[in-house]
């Protein structure tokens, strides 16, 4: 084995994360310590903790020049991140959520690209009520939503009602929840932390006095002791359906089906899209083609690849520790070899099968259950709230939820589908959206329905630019230029993480300072091919007009059916500079 602390306890030279999450005691970490004192915010150590437990700590970076003149410290946020396994919820769950929202946060809930809510705008002595809550009432858990484990598994979130996956033999999204059920960390700190009233008392201060046995420490017998080096992520499609990005993700199980049955699974292994400027030795990358294995051994491949990552991968440098450098580093070929070690068995090849299309789900469509229908409603950026004389998604979405009672999917694109609405209802649940301007594939342009931006500025720590507030923007200059009847993929992030998967789409905008990105073109459609950088510092005012002339081009010039990336990866981005006018 590899990159372990020793029986010992000794580090030699791994990352101090890997000190962190060793001596824990399993995700206990100082947490309850640090909520028995009175305190706005956690110290750097246990924010590394808390992030198991579905949370990143954020501060509002609007208003910090004006509060350090004011000599006052950062104004302290918590953002808790849910777990959906491909995206479900019921009716009840989203109402609780949006009023969780109010109540502890600011008021608006997040969809996002991995299927899940994010609430923002939390202040730390309403922390624990709202996982609490969260748990308890809605049935809803944070558990892994952040973390070196596996993240909310993907999965295409109609799989279990659209007529095109009647006869495949298996529900995915059935699928989903197993996988990320047996991936979930067996430690009992998130239930003794948030949960278990015998152990922790509230105080009215925002404080909370836990008992001094609180830890119980648990054997993982996926995970160990370390957890993995960094997060994991997983997703689940089919041929016909790349919804959920196989090719980004650290694997991809894609089902490989003849005459609309499932004949197999296409593992795919090494995906991820996060790197950093002006360091060459990170990098986005598309998952390999690892193997092509039954149902019945989806779960040993699986299981298999993240104990090879948790044994090889990097635990020196966090910046080289995604699955997708361990393969790098090993070799695909010796890879493959270890996962069978691993796995006690050997795999047979893949077939190389790839995706033939990434549908968006907007708009009406048949269930298979007879006389039952869903209809996908766009949300701009998957920011679920009421926009001033324009989109009213959180008073619409309750409306019709509250009446209607459907049941919900949060979808890789940020938006919501509404699902299980009977023939009789689909009118009158179509007045209700069109009275709060709650577009589907109408009310919007075509360009704008496979968009994404990330939530960015003020919030994220790790944003260098904007992201969510300005995209809006830049779609209308777009639209205005002439160009709302584009069938291409756009996305932005406002740091090279890829939150909003900016590297597998056909245009990617990444941020790379205030009013500076990055821009990429030659990315697939479908999401099988990494684009690549075309100008390495893009003003923010150059953006509209850049990009609008690369689709004056592609409209004049690309062949019958030829999608912008196609074209722009043919044509390569040394051309396309030269037709630009942009030097290196």
């Amino acid at each position: 084995m590899a990159n372990l602390i020793d029986s010992k306890g000794n580090l030699d030279e791994l990352s101090k994360v890997e000190s962190l999450k060793y001596n824990s005691g399993g995700l206990y970490g100082a947490v309850a310590e640090e909520l028995a004192e009175k305190s706005d915010h956690f110290s750097d150590d246990t924010i590394q903790i808390l992030k198991h437990h579905g949370s990143y700590q954020q501060d509002n970076r609007d208003n910090r020049k004006a509060r350090k003149k004011q000599k006052l410290g950062k104004e302290y946020y918590m953002m808790l991140r849910t777990k959906f396994p491909g995206g479900k919820l019921n009716a009840e769950q989203y109402l609780l959520c949006d009023d969780m929202a109010t109540k502890y946060g600011q008021g608006d809930i997040r969809a996002t690209s991995r299927q899940d809510f994010q609430f923002h705008g939390v202040v730390r002595d309403n922390f624990r009520p709202l996982i609490r809550d969260l748990n308890l009432l809605a049935k809803i858990t944070s558990k892994g939503g952040c973390g070196d484990v596996v993240r909310n598994t993907m999965a295409n979130p109609v799989a279990d009602i659209d007529v095109a996956y009647k006869d495949c033999g298996l529900d995915l999204m059935a699928l989903a929840q197993t996988l990320s059920d047996k991936t979930l960390a067996r430690t009992k700190s998130y239930y003794d932390l948030w949960l278990n009233d015998e152990k922790a008392q509230a105080n009215p201060d925002g404080t909370v006095t836990y008992i001094k046995d609180l830890r119980e420490e648990v054997e993982d017998p996926l995970y160990g002791k370390q957890y993995l080096p960094r997060k994991f992520k997983i997703g689940i499609g089919v041929d016909f359906d790349n919804a959920s990005d196989l090719y980004t993700q650290d694997v991809g199980v894609m089902g490989v089906t003849e005459n609309g049955v499932i004949i197999g699974y296409e593992i795919l292994a090494g995906g991820g899209l996060g790197f950093s400027h002006s360091q060459a030795k990170t990098y986005p990358r598309a998952g390999s083609h690892l193997a092509f294995v039954t149902e019945q051994e989806v779960w040993p491949i699986l299981e298999a690849i993240i104990k090879v990552q948790r044994d090889y991968g990097d635990r020196t440098d966090r910046k080289q520790a995604r699955l997708k450098y361990t393969i790098d580093r090993m070799g695909l070929e010796a890879f493959r070899e270890k996962v069978a070690e691993y796995a006690g068995q050997s795999f047979a090849p893949p077939r190389n099968v790839k995706p033939t299309a990434q549908p968006d789900y907007l708009g009406w469509h048949k269930q298979f259950q007879e006389g039952m229908n869903y209809v996908g409603v766009w949300i701009e950026n998957g920011r679920i709230k009421d926009f001033e004389g324009s989109y009213q998604f959180k008073t619409g979405l309750r409306a019709v939820i509250e009446r209607f009672k459907p049941d919900l999917r949060v979808t890789p694109h940020h938006n919501l589908i509404l699902a299980n609405i009977p023939d009789a209802d689909v009118d009158a649940v179509q007045a209700m959206l069109d009275e709060y301007k709650l577009p589907t594939d109408q009310g919007i342009s075509t360009i704008r329905r496979m968009e994404m931006a990330c939530p960015a500025l003020p919030l994220c720590g790790l944003a260098v630019s904007e992201s969510e507030r300005i995209f809006p923007e830049v779609m209308q200059g777009l639209e205005d230029a002439g160009h709302g009847d584009a069938k291409v993929v756009i996305r932005m992030t406002g740091c090279p993480n890829g939150c909003a998967r900016s590297s597998s789409s056909e245009i990617g905008l990444i941020g790379k300072g205030p009013g500076r990105y990055m821009l990429t073109t030659g990315g697939d459609y479908y999401g099988t091919r990494m684009n690549q950088e075309l100008v390495p510092v893009l003003k923010y005012e150059d953006v509209v007009p850049t990009i609008a002339k690369m689709l004056d081009m592609w409209k004049a010039e690309r062949n019958e059916g030829e999608n912008f990336g196609d074209w722009s990866h043919r044509l390569g981005t040394e051309a396309l500079r030269e037709k630009l006018g942009i030097e290196e």
